[in-house]
């Protein structure tokens, strides 16, 4: 992608481009696991910490829709990556746990996903990761408050 004058077109329309490629490049670098199954059950692992996940609190957690992380963990429960089941304190609650297999499935992804991010961030500063972080948040932050305007 040529960089253009204006520089705010280039975060708008390369953020779509930048995600675009991570996921495509991503999803053939990591072999066991798609990208956006290696981020769900890495939030799994999270918020395990706190306590047992809910299709809700993962959906908060990866800022999606409970329909696109329920039809998500329907595929990963298939092959036998997580379960999900009712909770028996509120029916309506689903709640997600890892299996065996789907822990030993993110081992194997971590040690694949550690070169391709040790990749994607070469030639990378410090301080040019330190901005662009602080410019993410910033993003984020502005499309969260944006968000709030369609509730």
């Amino acid at each position: 992608m040529q960089e253009p004058k204006n520089l705010k077109y280039l975060l708008f329309g390369g953020t779509f481009i930048l995600a675009n490629k991570l996921q495509f490049v991503g999803d053939k670098m990591v072999n066991v696991l798609t990208t956006k199954q290696w981020f769900l059950l890495l939030n799994i692992l999270d918020l395990s910490k706190e306590g047992v996940p809910t299709v809700t609190s993962l959906a908060s957690a990866m800022d999606t829709s409970r329909q696109n992380i329920a039809k998500m963990l329907e595929s990963m429960e298939k092959t036998g990556l997580v379960e999900v089941v009712t909770s028996v304190a509120d029916k309506r609650v689903r709640q997600v746990s890892m299996t065996p297999f789907g822990m030993s499935q993110v081992k194997i992804a971590e040690n694949e996903a550690q070169y391709f991010l040790r990749e994607v961030f070469s030639g990378l500063s410090e301080d040019e990761l330190a901005l662009g972080s602080k410019v993410m948040l910033k993003m984020m932050e502005n499309l969260e408050q944006l968000k709030g305007n369609f509730k």
